[in-house]
């Protein structure tokens, strides 16, 4: 299947971006502290890989997202969890070229200073609409998580004093909330 990336020359692609509508759009760099809150997130989910067998988790890996209205749509969650029923074990994979060609069980999103709420909770929206089963946005300077199962109903916040877990997407998955959260620099209170 040609793309919209085959249509353009890999040293030209920005180091981070998305497909959507048919154009490659450059996605700008997390922050530190956002960075920092989604690589814990991603530990947790390769030691439940690994304890559990049930699949991989990714960070910033192009996915293949398609839309009834956008065919093409490629995204890139900061993080990502793929059970090996939708992506076996031993699939082969090209050695060029991107999207993943399968969309994630758990897409994981953390905001940055450069992101926008309404866009971050419109993502989580589009994400469900592809196939994605559960997503979590994290807000990290407000140490909440918003978890979506299902785009007309109301995501399930949790704070810091809460336990993380999988659902049914992820059983067995559950980990304390305040680990995930670094100190900020400029928070005299150090929590």
């Amino acid at each position: 299947m040609s793309t919209v990336i085959d249509a353009v020359a890999e040293a030209d692609l920005p180091d981070r971006y998305e497909v959507v509508n048919g154009q490659v759009v450059e996605v700008p760099p997390m922050s530190l502290f956002a960075s920092e809150v989604a690589n814990r997130i991603r530990d947790e989910l390769a030691a439940y890989a690994r304890s559990s067998g049930r699949g991989r988790a990714r960070n910033d890996m192009l996915f293949r997202m398609p839309l009834p209205d956008d065919g093409t749509r490629n995204r890139a969650p900061d993080v990502a969890f793929i059970t090996f029923d939708r992506w076996p074990q031993d699939r082969p994979l090209p050695t060029r070229g991107n999207p993943a060609d399968v969309v994630p069980n758990l897409v994981v999103e953390v905001a940055s200073p450069t992101d926008e709420g309404e866009d971050l909770i419109a993502k989580a929206h589009e994400y469900l609409r592809a196939g994605v089963e559960l997503v979590w946005v994290v807000y990290p300077r407000l140490r909440q998580l918003y978890a979506y199962t299902a785009v007309v109903t109301a995501p399930r916040v949790l704070t810091e004093s809460d336990a993380l877990d999988g659902g049914a997407v992820l059983p067995g998955f559950s980990v304390p909330m305040a680990p995930l959260f670094p100190v900020p620099e400029d928070d005299p209170a150090g929590g």
